[in-house]
Parts: structure tokens; C-alpha cells; sequence
């Protein structure tokens, strides 16, 4: 567990879909998974038809709770005969535990679907793989004979676990939204601290200069102090940002025992105006940034920088579609002590799309822009840095080389020359 020093100011309906290719979003975890998308190009959101969301959590020495949320659109639902209702088959398998069940569409049914199992830990981590400390686990749509596969670190036993939401749900890859509140079981009449920071909204400088990121240094201030109750369970508010709950040790400092980011609830979508101009930033000049920023009317400021990059309303609506989505991809994929839109592989992904390949090592990833060996490649080196509040932290190794390629790319965007995703 980390420790941490802090500054104490203590305040405190659904119609029915006739047979049709459905599709969704995030992924499945203890408290982060990795998809095992293609090898060439993992980031690719699209390229994948299930997007299933899940939680492993011990549930004692020697058995896990499975929690899986799927969406009903991305699943295939089919019926026997005119009078039949429409059913989707499912399966979950991990080492030797496998469920299969049906779930049957009715009106008003919510877009999501949950369910819980209770598994031994003897058969979820049958094929464990010793070297990774991770288990594989695998969700199919029987009827459209496809299936989303990822991995989840061996559940540990112990307390306090992972935050659930008021609605008994767990709490997916750290992420909350703000103002709602989380909680945790743990022993009673324990001592709690919850602190929080905001996260500066400053965004990485472009491929070709070197930057300092500080965020390594945020101290969390304490917002809030309390003993658990004999039931165990305790809960507390979201804030904005970095959220960490530990208990007080002598010395003044926070034994960290979970941490949450709290996010707006539209996350991973960029909905917010002033966020899709800061997005923006990064194909702007700083004076159409300005602009756009003290504009009375910012949408229609943003509108007509977008109207500038291609005359033809159609394209430049394409051009926005495919900009933001991959804004949310970058949310999707890279989020941690920053929205995944305002880190390193963000902005390069924005920027440059989904890699021709990637390569991945224990401590860095290369993304791969062209025909990997030929002249005209680029290559951009992302390297995995500790960091205090984001186990997933990578940092672009910068180069003078990448001007070029940038200044062209940022030309093709405001020139509406980009090939749409």
C-alpha cells in the first residue's frame, strides 16, 4: 500500500430488436482487464462487435464473485417461430468454470443486463497463468457464434474490497462519478480517511518538445475522517479527480488502501462544450483557441472552425464524428490520473489514429504508423513510468523528428484530408 502525506482541512423501456447485429462498451476486471484485441491494432474499439464489463472479486479464501454486465444491442437475439420471444445464448468460461444461459428480450428492458455467479477459485483459476498473474475469461454470443475475450488478475483475499456503487454494483477500472457515493466492506470500528485532488487541466505538449509532468507530486487533502460501523461497511462521496481511502497512520500520513478517479457522468464521452473546445486544442491555432474560449457563443464558434476545415457541412460533420470518437476511444483506453484524451497516447491517437501495429514490451509500447521498416514509417516509443496514483502511466519518448510528421498531420485536419474512421 502506498503512504501518503496530505494537508487536513476537514469539512466535509426497450422495443424489441427484429433479429438485427447489435454492438458497446469498456471491459472486464478485478480492478483493470485488458482486452485481447488484435495484436496489429488493439485500440481499435470498433473492431470488436462484444464489449462486455466485469469485476472478479474474492469472495472468501477459496472462491471469487463474478459480476458481467453486457449490452442487450451487441448481442444477437433470434426466435424459434413468429410467436417465439427473442433470445440471445450466452456463455462465460474461465479454466473450468463455464455458464451458459438465455436472456429474453421484453419491452422496457434495460439496454444493460447484469448477473452474478459465485465461483471456487480452484476452478475460475484452473488455467492460471503463473508468469502474468492473470486468469483468461471469455463471454459468447452462441447465436452470432462471435465472443470477446480479456484478462483479470488473480482475485486476492482480503479486506477492504473493492468499492461498490449504491446499487450494490462493483466499481469498474477505478472509475466513479462524481457525487456519487461508494462503498466498501471492511473490519468494524476501523478508522477511515477520504481525500481527494483535482487534477490540473493542462494538456500534453505536442510529440516534437519536451515536457515535465508533475502530477506525480499531487498531494490529496483530507475531506473527511470516520469509524466503520460493526457491519463493516463504510461510504463516502466522489470528488473530482483523484480519490484515496486509507486509514491514518502515526506519522500524519494516509495508508492508501483503494483509489478512485471521479469523472463526469458522461465519461468516456467528451460532452461537455468547454471540454470538446479543450479537446480541440490540439489541431487549433492558439488565436482560433482563444476565440472559441471567450466566444459569447462557443458552439457556434466551435461549429465554425469545424465548417473550416472542409466548406462541405457533411464532411465536416464526419470530420467531428470521427475527431471525438476518437476522443472517446482515448477515454476508453488510456484513462488514469488523466481523462484519456489529456495523456500521452491520447493525443497521438487523436492526432494520428488507431496504429498500423503495435508492439508491446514489459515496460513500453511502439505504435507503428505505415509499413514498419520503410522510409516513410513513424514510429512512436510510449514508455510505462511509476507513478503513485496511475498504475497505467506512459510517457511518449519526444524528438525533434516528430515535427514534421505532427505540423502534416495537423494540416490534413484542418484541411479536412483525413480519412474518416
Amino acid at each position: 500500500m502506498h503512504k501518503i502525506e496530505f494537508h487536513s482541512i476537514l469539512p466535509f423501456g426497450l422495443s424489441v430488436w427484429l433479429g438485427a447485429l447489435m454492438m458497446l462498451g469498456s471491459g472486464c476486471s478485478s480492478t483493470t482487464n485488458v482486452l485481447n484485441k488484435s495484436a496489429q491494432r488493439p485500440y481499435d474499439f470498433e473492431a470488436q462487435i462484444l464489449h462486455p464489463q466485469c469485476s472478479v472479486l474474492p469472495a472468501g479464501i477459496d472462491s471469487v464473485d463474478v459480476y458481467l454486465e453486457w449490452n442487450r444491442k451487441e448481442c444477437l437475439y433470434l426466435r424459434e417461430s413468429p410467436q417465439a420471444p427473442f433470445t440471445a445464448n450466452l456463455s462465460i468460461q474461465a479454466g473450468t468454470f463455464e455458464v451458459n444461459w438465455s436472456d429474453t428480450l421484453s419491452d422496457y428492458a434495460p439496454k444493460w443486463s447484469r448477473i452474478h455467479w459465485r465461483s471456487s477459485l480452484a476452478e475460475f483459476a484452473a488455467d492460471w497463468n503463473q508468469g502474468t498473474n492473470l486468469i483468461e475469461v471469455k463471454l459468447s454470443d452462441l447465436n452470432r457464434n462471435t465472443s470477446a475475450e480479456w484478462s483479470v488478475p488473480l482475485p486476492q483475499p482480503g479486506k477492504p474490497r473493492t468499492p461498490f456503487h449504491s446499487d450494490g454494483w462493483p466499481v469498474y477500472n477505478q472509475f466513479a462519478h462524481v457525487g456519487d457515493t461508494v462503498y466498501f466492506i471492511t473490519d468494524a470500528n476501523m478508522t477511515w480517511q477520504h481525500a481527494s485532488v483535482e487534477i490540473p487541466r493542462s494538456l500534453p505538449s505536442p510529440p516534437f518538445t519536451q515536457t515535465q509532468d508533475k502530477s506525480d507530486t499531487l498531494q490529496p487533502i483530507l475531506r473527511s475522517e470516520w469509524i466503520s460501523d460493526d457491519t463493516g461497511w463504510s461510504g463516502y462521496i466522489v470528488q473530482p479527480g483523484l480519490n484515496i481511502v486509507g486509514q491514518p497512520t502515526n506519522d500524519g500520513s494516509i495508508r492508501v488502501a483503494h483509489r478512485l478517479q471521479g469523472t463526469t457522468a458522461e465519461h468516456p464521452y467528451v460532452r461537455d462544450l468547454s471540454d470538446m473546445i479543450m479537446a480541440s486544442r490540439y489541431i487549433t491555432s492558439r488565436s482560433e483557441f482563444d476565440q472559441m474560449m471567450d466566444a459569447d457563443d462557443a458552439k457556434a464558434a466551435l461549429d465554425e472552425f469545424w465548417l473550416n476545415c472542409s466548406s462541405d457541412p457533411s464532411q465536416a460533420s464526419a470530420l467531428i464524428a470521427t475527431y471525438y470518437g476518437r476522443v472517446e476511444e482515448a477515454n476508453r483506453y488510456f484513462s488514469g490520473i488523466y481523462p484519456g484524451w489529456r495523456t500521452d497516447r491520447g493525443m497521438v491517437h487523436i492526432v494520428f489514429g488507431v496504429p498500423d501495429k503495435v508492439r508491446k514490451s514489459k515496460d513500453s509500447e511502439w505504435w507503428v504508423y505505415g509499413e514498419e521498416g520503410s522510409a516513410n514509417a513513424i514510429t512512436f516509443r510510449f514508455l510505462h513510468v511509476e507513478h503513485p496514483w496511475d498504475e497505467d502511466f506512459y510517457v511518449l519518448s519526444r524528438s525533434i523528428q516528430f515535427r514534421s510528421p505532427w505540423d502534416r498531420m495537423v494540416t490534413n485536419w484542418r484541411n479536412g484530408r483525413i480519412k474518416i474512421d
